[in-house]
């Protein structure tokens, strides 16, 4: 009745996955291009598979499982599985996920899994719960709409950052005059990642460039740094959706520690609303933890809330956990 194939990783793949997220999320647009910036693996090291399911010419859904990047401890798994509407309720996710994750299994000594949803994803948090998932953390997604957004109504920081010798600029004009940027980008984005609620495990200087080298959507004149005298002081990235133009995604936004509490986050967030703006987008959406400093700037410049990313995690420790999870 249904076919399950390992992707080839081709367009052609990352395509079919996106026309099943599109059923799944309609109001979360992805393209196959923006998949194929996401992949996680850092190389063969480190290595990812994707598994379709196909009826007919038609996919149906997918399974994704990836040694996790964010925290690197040996055993550490990131998997991910989802169905069409159409097909769910059905027994397909079930086999779809007992073949994929029995394969992931026999290839590799698996100590713990790592699933996300959304938290108004009723049906795949109890496919969880009911395979031993405990939730982890759940992050806060928000929405601006920067459609006639007045930011003459917002403070704005810029000004009083001048008359400090401190400039909110692209990266498209810092790196035509550095040569050593990405060195700079490096160790500021290590910094404050490494200050977050949920720390991802470091990145070294190659791994970042080949990442960065990976990334197809990066785009120089929409990160912003708040330099000063050559000193790099924050930064903000924003990257435009494929599948849909008009919305534009923040991210990353981070303040070295000796330079907080100046406003510059604020200030960054200023200049990216306005690129955004110039552009021709309609929306800017982010990912925080609630209760953070960067969670209450984006409430005071109007994000409004979205349904929250949610982290699962599931030891195995033997074969009963294996047969649970395989239920």
């Amino acid at each position: 009745m249904f076919d399950i194939r390992q992707s080839d990783g081709t367009p052609a793949s990352y395509a079919a996955m996106a026309e099943v997220l599109a059923a799944v999320a309609p109001h979360h647009p992805v393209s196959g291009q923006d998949l194929a910036n996401e992949d996680p693996s850092l190389g063969e090291s480190h290595p990812h598979y994707c598994w379709l399911n196909w009826k007919g010419d038609t996919p149906t859904g997918f399974f994704v499982g990836a040694e996790e990047t964010w925290d690197r401890s040996p055993g550490r798994f990131r998997v991910y599985a989802a169905v069409t509407p159409r097909w769910q309720g059905r027994g397909v996710g079930r086999e779809l996920w007992n073949h994929c994750l029995s394969a992931l299994l026999a290839r590799h000594e698996v100590a713990e899994l790592t699933c996300d949803t959304k938290s108004d994803q009723k049906r795949g948090i109890r496919f969880l719960q009911n395979r031993g998932f405990i939730l982890g953390k759940s992050i806060q997604q928000s929405e601006l709409d920067v459609t006639g957004y007045g930011l003459t109504e917002k403070p704005d920081r810029r000004p009083s950052l001048l008359a400090q010798d401190i400039q909110c600029l692209s990266l498209a004009e810092v790196s035509a005059e550095d040569p050593d940027w990405f060195e700079k980008y490096h160790e500021l984005c290590m910094e404050f990642l490494a200050d977050l609620v949920y720390p991802p495990a470091p990145l070294t200087l190659a791994e970042h460039w080949a990442k960065h080298q990976r990334n197809s959507v990066f785009d120089p004149s929409m990160t912003f740094i708040a330099v000063r005298n050559g000193e790099w002081l924050a930064l903000t990235a924003l990257w435009q959706s494929t599948a849909d133009p008009t919305l534009w995604w923040t991210s990353l936004t981070g303040v070295g520690r000796a330079h907080r509490r100046l406003g510059l986050a604020s200030a960054l967030k200023t200049t990216a609303i306005e690129a955004v703006q110039h552009r021709g987008g309609t929306r800017i959406r982010t990912d925080t933890i609630a209760g953070t400093s960067m969670f209450k700037i984006n409430q005071a410049f109007g994000f409004r809330q979205l349904p929250d990313a949610q982290t699962w995690h599931r030891s195995l420790c033997g074969e009963a956990d294996v047969r649970e999870i395989l239920r």
